[in-house]
């Protein structure tokens, strides 16, 4: 009986076939590694794109405000470099000019001390700060200000109020010259409050009063550095006289008065 070998049958394979993955099972284990480590990296990458875009979305949604170390609050946004020092805040040096009769000594004090109040703001920075608006600089930008300039103007304010005499000849609108101090004593009493100095004092007897102790502060303050604040504010002072000025159908029918301020 002769042995017949069969001849095995090929088929040409379906088109459709081509380009499928069919070896997984039968494929080399290096090739199967390299698949599985290209696969991770791209899940990898993926997952870190996903995830920045999400925290510039929220950086952009909470962009005006800063963490804060106190719970419950956001602190505002500011462009100024604060940095802190320890002081004590007694036996200032500066303190001679600043207190006694007025005389120019203490006038230039005030005015060197408020030098820098204006100053130059980019859109960028306007937009961090709560998407805020103000008036125009003429080379661009913007012109603003920083809080304790606000503060420092109603301290010197009310100094000037207590000696009319010095600061205000001639006939003054007096009830307007109260309700500004009168302001400014309200505005210092709500900012004292807001930033309450919660350091601890204690108190000693003394030969000044059998009845009433003095206070006595055992540890200096942490205080913003004036010195370099106020000399990041001079890099971006600005004036009136930099601002573009207001249209003019602002005051159509209302009389305005001309005359500048007191500063």
């Amino acid at each position: 009986m002769s042995l017949m070998v069969a001849k095995h049958q090929y088929r040409p394979v379906d088109s459709s076939d081509e380009g499928v993955d069919v070896e997984l099972t039968t494929s080399h284990p290096d090739c199967e590694l390299a698949w599985r480590r290209r696969f991770y990296i791209l899940l990898v990458s993926s997952l870190s794109v996903i995830s920045l875009l999400i925290a510039g979305f929220e950086y952009r949604l909470n962009a005006f405000s800063y963490p804060s170390p106190k719970p419950g609050a956001k602190i505002p946004y500011s462009p100024a470099p604060v940095t802190y020092v320890n002081k004590w805040l007694k036996g200032d040096p500066d303190t001679p000019k600043f207190i006694g009769q007025p005389r120019p000594e203490m006038d230039q004090a005030w005015h060197d001390l408020l030098s820098a109040t204006a100053i130059r703001l980019s859109e960028e920075e306007l937009v961090l700060a709560n998407n805020a608006t103000s008036i125009r600089h003429k080379d661009g930008g913007y012109v603003g200000g920083l809080g304790i300039s606000h503060s420092l103007h109603c301290v010197k304010r009310i100094k000037q109020y207590m000696h009319p005499e010095y600061y205000y000849e001639g006939e003054q609108a007096w009830d307007e010259l109260f309700l500004h101090a009168d302001h400014c004593l309200e505005s210092l009493r709500q900012e004292v409050m807001c930033s309450a100095d919660v350091s601890v004092y204690t108190l000693k007897w003394t030969p000044h009063s059998r009845y009433k102790p003095s206070v006595k502060v055992p540890q200096p303050h942490a205080c913003v550095d004036w010195e370099a604040l106020h000399e990041w504010m001079a890099g971006r002072a600005a004036s009136l006289d930099d601002v573009v000025g207001p249209p003019e159908s602002l005051y159509e029918g209302i009389e305005t008065n001309s005359d500048h301020p007191h500063n």
